[in-house]
């Protein structure tokens, strides 16, 4: 009939939900060229808020089993982040890197009691800053909505001991507009985070972050950073300055993803992470969103059901009437024939004399009441050997010889249906023509019988022996 949206057919799904569009590009810079604004290099000065106070966050005690003080006993006036994005097909990948400051002088001062510390292990408060890692991992979806699903952060933003999270339905990176890019990490009922990066031009951008525990109903971290566009070569450098500067008990090299930092490793996505197991990569996973068969309009279907409706009636009619008219040349063959067991057969019933045909009517009529019945007209029909023909023949032919419906058949009646017999007399005549001898001879033997059978009325044989 054709595919979707043909003459016949009913639209495609994908020419209105693009889900199902075989053809929609599975790049993400494809699908919208904006992304190119979010790839690349940069350098980011963070400054962190606390929420309670609304000034600038301070230092605080790193507490072994608490995830959330181990970057606390440092400097928050000026962190410095490097950031690798890496927009590649269909897949986001985002390693970040934050290098706290030793903390001041004054916090180093302060007396805490054990477990609580002023300085991470192998750290000396006021001396050592620190480094750590942070790594983003999204990918395109079949969704087709702009929208990247994130599927693992890694480091410091996973805030557990083995650095890696596997985030929750929600967690994504999407374009809010032109400029702005949001990443939003979601643990039901536990912690939510949003991150915009809004862009000035392609070079610079403004950062927000801020973080809530929601069974607590309180904000517990929230940022803001200038973000500043930088070369490799710049970016690469400005992590050993850092590195240096900050005497980083542990430098990190760059450029790095999170399978490289040591206390990561293994926590990077692997293919099968990417393709089904996280995350439902578009270049790597079978889309759920298959374009169902062609479906027929409404009309049409109306249409071909009329029709064939109609070719099935005039095909019905046109065997019904071929069928009726076979039964009807049927029953009349086999009333000529039962005729020309007694008279020769014209090729048509206005070539046999009045008298004959009176003569046959009189032979059928066996009661002599001057009309045929339908029981003397099946006994004539049923009688000789000129065929079988069946009840439903002989009702058709009744109905036929039955004109006024009176139940009886008069000579007029039976006049007319044997004019109606022409090709009939004609079929029997050239059969007759065509008889053998002994055919011939057994059809006059079949006359003769039946009119030595034909017994004179009462009246008439009394009538005989008085003039004898």
């Amino acid at each position: 009939m054709g595919a979707c949206g043909s003459a016949l057919m009913k639209p495609c799904l994908s020419d209105t939900d693009v889900r199902y569009d075989a053809n929609y590009p599975k790049t993400i810079v494809e699908t919208d060229a904006r992304w190119e604004k979010l790839s690349g290099y940069f350098k980011v000065n963070v400054t962190s808020f606390d929420p309670a106070t609304g000034g600038v966050s301070q230092p605080g005690p790193y507490i072994e089993p608490v995830m959330m003080t181990h970057n606390a006993p440092f400097g928050k006036s000026r962190t410095i982040g490097f950031y690798n994005h890496t927009v590649a097909g269909s897949r986001l990948i985002v390693n970040r890197y934050y290098f706290s400051p030793p903390a001041p002088f004054g916090f180093c001062q302060i007396p805490f009691e054990p477990p609580a510390m002023n300085a991470q292990p192998g750290s000396t408060c006021g001396v050592n800053g620190q480094v750590d890692f942070a790594g983003v991992y999204a990918s395109l979806t079949h969704e087709h909505d702009g929208t990247l699903k994130v599927g693992r952060a890694t480091g410091s933003y996973s805030q557990s001991e083995d650095g890696m999270w596997d985030t929750e339905a929600g967690s994504s990176a999407k374009l809010t507009d032109d400029n702005t890019f949001e990443f939003t990490f979601v643990r039901p009922d536990e912690f939510s985070s949003v991150m915009s990066f809004v862009f000035f031009d392609d070079d610079y951008a403004a950062l927000s972050a801020v973080h809530t525990l929601i069974p607590m109903k309180t904000i517990i971290g929230a940022f803001t950073a200038t973000v500043v566009r930088i070369s490799e070569e710049e970016f690469v450098a400005g992590i050993e300055e850092y590195n240096e500067a900050f005497q980083v008990p542990q430098p990190i090299e760059a450029p790095m993803t999170s399978d490289e930092v040591a206390k990561y490793a293994g926590t990077f996505p692997s293919e099968e992470d990417w393709c089904g197991g996280l995350m439902s990569d578009v270049s790597c996973t079978p889309s759920p969103y298959v374009e169902p068969d062609a479906q027929m309009k409404g009309g049409f279907i109306a249409l071909f059901v009329i029709l064939g409706v109609l070719l099935f009636s005039s095909a019905a009619f046109f065997f019904h009437r071929k069928s009726i008219e076979a039964q009807k040349k049927r029953y009349k063959e086999h009333f000529v024939r039962g005729i020309a067991r007694n008279i020769t057969i014209a090729d048509s019933a206005g070539r046999v004399s009045p008298e004959q045909l009176k003569k046959e009517f009189d032979h059928i009529d066996k009661d002599k009441g001057g009309t045929i019945s339908k029981d003397e007209l099946k006994t004539f029909l049923k009688s000789g050997k000129v065929g079988d023909i069946s009840d439903k023949d002989v009702e058709a032919m009744w109905a036929a010889i039955d004109i006024d419906n009176s139940g009886e058949v008069d000579f007029v009646e039976f006049i007319i249906f044997l004019g109606s017999c022409g090709t009939e007399f004609d079929t029997v005549s050239k059969e007759q023509k065509t008889m053998s001898k002994e055919d011939k001879l057994k059809y006059a033997t079949q006359r003769l019988s039946t009119r030595c059978l034909v017994m004179p009325p009462a009246d008439e044989e009394k009538e005989g022996e008085e003039d004898a």
